[in-house]
C-alpha cells in the first residue's frame, strides 16, 4: 500500500505544480487529467475486486507521473507561447522593420539630394559601389572591383589614390585625394573626401567626390576662395574702421607664381593651390571670414584688427621658414610651393586717412615686395 500511496502523492502533486507553474491551457489539461487519474487510482487501490487491473494501471499512471515531472523540468529553447506572445513578437518585427524602411528611404532620399557623388567601398575595399552622381563624374559601371575601377584613374595618380584607400583605419579614420581621370579624350581633376568604417570586422570606407573641372562641371567650386567678398566689399569695411580711429593693419598680398603653376600643370591645380593657401590664412590670421577679400585673380586683402593676431602674423612674416612661406600643394604626382608677396600698412588710430589711401599705399607696397630680391614683404614706414 505504501507503493499505491507514494504513486497517488506523486500523480496529485505534478498535477497541480503543471497548472502553479504553467497558467495556461496546456497546463489546466494536465492538471484535470492528472487528477482523474488519481481518483480513478484510488478507487482501485480501496476496492477488493480489482486487483488484476491494479498492477496494469501502477504502470499507467506512473508512466503520466513521470511525463508530468519530467513537463515541470526547465527548457532552454521550447517554451509555450500564448498567442498574445506570438502577437508580441509580431508587433515587434514590424516595429523593426519598419524603422529599417525608414531608415533605408532617408538615406537614398539623403544621396540624391547630394550634388557629390558618393562612392562606397565594401568587401574588406575589395568591392567600389557607385552612386548615380559618382558613376556620372567616372563615367563608369556601378558596382566594380577596387582594381577595375583604379583603372578609371589616371595612371600616374592611381598610386597615390590605393596607398591613401590603403592607409584609412581605425587610427587614421579619414582620407582626402586628389586626381585625374582619364575619360575618353578628357581628364579633369576630382577631389575625394573619405571616412573608415569598420562593419561586421571588416574594413569598408565611405566617401564624397566632387570634380575640380569647372568647364566640365559647372557645379564645382572652392569653397575658401569662394566664400570671401570681392573689393566692393574692402571699401565699406576699412571706412568703418578709419571713423572709429581703431588701430588695424591692412595686409595686401599676391600670390605670385600661381600663372606658372597653370602654365605647368593646368588652371585646376591653381585654383587647387590657391584654395589651400587662403584656408590657412583664414584659420590663422583672420578673426572673421569678412576679414579677407578678393581683389582680382591672385591678389587678396585681409583686415586684422587684434593685435595678438598682428603680432603672431608678423612672426610668421619675418622667418622664412614659417608655414606662410611654405604651404605645399601635393596632388597625385605634382608637388609645388605657393610663393606669396605681402604689402602691408599699420594705423595706429591717431591719423585720419581715407579708405582708398589705404589701398594705394599696401597696393605700392606690395609692388615694392614683388620686385625685391631680399624679402617677400614690405610694411610702409619701416
Amino acid at each position: 500500500m505504501i507503493l499505491e500511496y507514494t504513486i497517488v502523492s506523486l500523480l496529485g502533486l505534478s498535477s497541480i505544480l503543471s497548472l502553479i507553474l504553467r497558467r495556461n491551457k496546456v497546463g489546466l489539461a494536465k492538471m484535470i487529467v492528472g487528477i482523474l487519474f488519481t481518483l480513478v487510482y484510488l478507487v482501485f487501490i480501496l476496492s477488493d475486486g480489482f486487483d488484476a487491473y491494479v498492477s496494469i494501471y501502477e504502470i499507467i499512471a506512473l508512466f503520466y507521473t513521470s511525463f508530468l515531472l519530467i513537463t515541470l523540468l526547465p527548457k532552454k529553447i521550447t517554451k509555450n507561447l500564448t498567442e498574445y506572445d506570438y502577437f508580441e513578437l509580431e508587433k515587434a518585427y514590424q516595429e523593426t522593420r519598419g524603422d529599417h524602411e525608414r531608415l533605408r528611404q532617408r538615406f537614398l532620399s539623403t544621396i540624391s539630394l547630394i550634388d557629390e557623388g558618393i562612392v562606397f567601398y565594401e568587401d574588406s575595399c575589395k568591392e567600389v559601389i557607385l552612386s548615380d552622381k559618382a558613376s556620372e563624374i567616372f563615367g563608369g559601371e556601378e558596382r566594380l572591383s577596387l582594381e577595375e575601377h583604379a583603372k578609371l584613374i589616371l595612371s600616374s595618380d592611381r598610386s597615390e589614390y590605393l596607398k591613401a584607400i590603403d592607409r584609412a583605419s581605425k587610427r587614421v579614420p579619414t582620407f582626402e585625394v586628389k586626381y585625374r581621370i582619364e575619360r575618353k579624350d578628357k581628364t579633369f581633376w576630382v577631389i575625394e573626401r573619405g571616412h573608415f568604417l569598420d562593419v561586421d570586422g571588416k574594413k569598408s570606407c565611405i566617401s564624397v567626390v566632387k570634380p575640380l573641372d569647372l568647364s566640365i562641371f559647372k557645379e564645382t567650386s572652392y569653397f575658401d576662395i569662394d566664400s570671401l567678398y570681392l573689393e566692393e566689399k574692402l571699401y565699406p569695411a576699412l571706412k568703418m574702421l578709419l571713423n572709429l580711429h581703431k588701430p588695424f593693419s591692412f595686409v595686401y598680398f599676391e600670390l605670385t607664381n600661381v600663372p606658372e603653376i597653370n602654365a605647368k600643370y593646368g588652371r585646376a591645380v591653381g585654383n587647387l593651390m590657391m584654395n589651400d593657401y587662403i584656408k590657412y590664412i583664414k584659420n590663422n590670421y583672420a578673426s572673421d571670414i569678412s576679414r579677407i577679400f578678393r581683389i582680382s585673380g591672385i591678389r587678396f586683402a585681409m583686415i586684422i584688427d587684434e593685435d595678438k593676431i598682428y603680432q603672431d602674423f608678423h612672426k610668421s612674416l619675418l622667418s622664412s621658414g614659417s608655414m606662410l612661406y611654405s604651404i605645399k600643394i601635393e596632388v597625385a604626382g605634382i608637388k609645388d610651393i605657393v610663393k606669396p608677396n605681402f604689402g602691408i600698412v599699420n594705423y595706429s588710430g591717431s591719423k585720419s586717412i581715407q579708405s582708398e589711401d589705404v589701398v594705394k599705399i599696401a597696393e605700392k607696397s606690395l609692388e615694392e615686395a614683388i620686385s625685391s630680391t631680399r624679402r617677400n614683404y614690405s610694411i610702409f614706414g619701416e
